[in-house]
């Protein structure tokens, strides 16, 4: 018997995850903070899984996580990362100070067990009323108009339940991806790294993740905080069933790391298979799919869950506004061009580091070591690799190629690329107050007057402001720091998405508006809206001070 998901309020059915991981956990609690109904189910539901596995939450996700109010519980549960540093043969050779960031609320990485992480969104997710069920999917119909998924109960019991949407992010074996036909499409061999937990007892560097090359292959350290460390290590092989033993995690340490230090006893300790794949598509009719389900690839720059979470928000908000009527069906289709190229790009880079941390030839690592120097010297690592490593750089930028995702020489925004402002649901994020506050669900119209705030503008600004749809907040950001190097010297008009992303840069012309955001995907009423204040010169000074 076909059972349909309880409704939720409206009479409207509940969007059913699979998988309440990271990726799933953000995805259901940002449904649920903009009113869809959920039902989030998970093989594993009595609690966290109790290995740390993904380790780093970089910025960007920090911001995201901030949308649902989880990035202070992340902040305060983990161990501040202010740089990343990269050493050959225990000398030197860069490192890229994230602390140095300058456009966000959280200019350094966290430290944290992912366990830890997810309790921290468990949380939120409670808060807006969702929970986690104990089930198995055992089987997904998507031949009718709705997806139906057979889902395996505790008990042995199994249901049938029909869903409008079902989102997979039941990680890298993933049912979903299976049942729904998708493969996973990659080439490169796989790469295998010993990874564990414990504590090192020594001169270890406290707040920074570190990495050591050599001859003899790779080392990375990233520190949990109170003498805990996450010690991953490349290996030619591994066929034994149990983990790598301590011994080995220290005879590589004393090998490659340029400080000494005591491996004490592990907690846990697994072999990681470093895999370049990425599915054919995330999108197949009504089935959706985040995180590594739809990608995975190597350790290198810890940036696996960092890019599932910024699947589960840019799937969520457009999922949600097509859910609640503020978008059309047609923009769901950009989550797949969106989060592909965004994938594929990950994949790459991933790929680049961890192919140069085990280059063996003498040639080839002097060539990368006085690469490395240079950029290094030249403040070209730390330009670029900042925001590499903080996703800061992932662009929506139309492309045909991962050439035309790539940042510019200069800081100024494209459509489709990240501006520093910041959305929550309830509560703002701490420290965002220095920036311009955007809808969490909806688009923002941001204008910038360039050089000149003169009457001429003020008169164009409440025009714009006046026959801007119903349900479009408008803010005049013309006189907060910060933003002339980013939006030029002439007005503008910039349409912004609920993830702080750029939908497009426009004229400041209300019929240019209008079709801006007909592009963009937004359903909305033509009659206008009531106007919205915007801040004075003085009041936003007392916000940045």
């Amino acid at each position: 018997m076909t059972i349909p998901l309880r409704e939720g309020p409206g009479g409207r059915r509940p969007v059913l995850v699979v998988g309440a991981g990271p990726v799933g956990l953000v995805l259901a609690t940002e449904l649920l903070s903009q009113g869809v109904p959920v039902r989030l189910i998970d093989n594993s539901a009595a609690g966290p899984v109790q290995h740390s596995r993904a380790s780093v939450v970089w910025p960007r996700s920090l911001e995201l996580l901030g949308r649902i109010g989880a990035a202070q519980g992340v902040v305060e549960s983990g161990n501040r990362l202010d740089s990343v540093q990269y050493y050959s043969d225990k000398r030197s050779i860069g490192a890229i100070e994230m602390s140095r960031l300058t456009d966000t609320p959280y200019p350094f990485g966290v430290v944290i067990p992912q366990d830890t992480t997810e309790a921290v969104i468990r949380d939120r997710l409670a808060a807006y009323g969702g929970e986690i069920e104990s089930g198995t999917l055992t089987g997904l119909d998507t031949s009718g108009p709705r997806p139906v998924a057979d889902v395996e109960r505790e008990d042995g019991r199994v249901e049938q339940i029909e869903a409008d949407w079902v989102i997979g992010a039941d990680g890298a074996r993933s049912a979903v991806r299976e049942f729904a036909g998708i493969e996973l499409l990659g080439t490169g061999n796989d790469v295998l790294f010993a990874i564990g937990d414990g504590p090192v007892d020594g001169d270890m560097d406290p707040h920074s993740l570190v990495y050591c090359y050599s001859r003899t292959g790779a080392l990375g350290i990233a520190p949990f905080g109170e003498g805990q460390f996450r010690l991953a290590i490349s290996v030619p092989d591994w066929d034994k069933e149990q983990g790598p033993p301590r011994e080995l995690f220290q005879h590589f340490l004393d090998e490659r790391s340029p400080r000494p230090g005591l491996v004490g006893e592990l907690d846990w300790s697994t072999i990681f298979r470093a895999r370049r794949r990425v599915a054919e598509t995330m999108r197949a009719g009504r089935v959706f799919l985040a995180g590594d389900a739809a990608h995975v690839f190597s350790a290198a720059g810890a940036q696996g869950m960092n890019t599932g979470i910024q699947d589960a928000v840019n799937l969520a908000w457009k999922l949600a506004g097509v859910v609640n009527g503020h978008y059309e069906p047609g923009i769901l289709d950009t989550y797949d061009s969106d989060r592909h190229l965004a994938a594929e790009r990950i994949v790459l880079t991933t790929a680049k580091q961890t192919s140069w941390g085990l280059f063996k030839r003498r040639h080839e690592i002097v060539a990368r070591d006085a690469a490395l120097r240079v950029a290094s010297r030249t403040g070209l690592l730390q330009r670029f690799g900042a925001p590499l490593m903080a996703q800061h750089d992932v662009s929506y930028r139309p492309a045909e190629s991962l050439r035309d995702t790539l940042p510019g020489l200069t800081r100024k925004v494209r459509a489709g690329d990240r501006l520093p402002v910041f959305a929550a649901h309830g509560t703002p994020q701490r420290g965002a107050e220095r920036w311009p506050s955007i809808d969490p669900a909806r688009l923002t119209l941001l204008l910038w007057a360039g050089e000149r705030q003169d009457s001429g503008w003020v008169a164009n600004r409440d025009a714009l402001t006046a026959a801007a749809p119903d349900g479009v907040a408008v803010q005049d950001i013309s006189a907060w720091p910060g933003f002339a190097p980013l939006l030029g010297k002439e007005p503008k008009a910039v349409l912004v998405r609920p993830d702080g992303h750029v939908a497009a840069l426009i004229a400041p012309e209300p019929a240019d508006v209008r079709a801006a955001l007909r592009r963009a995907g937004s359903s909305f009423k033509a009659a206008a809206r009531s106007v919205r204040a915007v801040p004075t010169v003085h009041e936003i000074e007392e916000l940045a001070s």
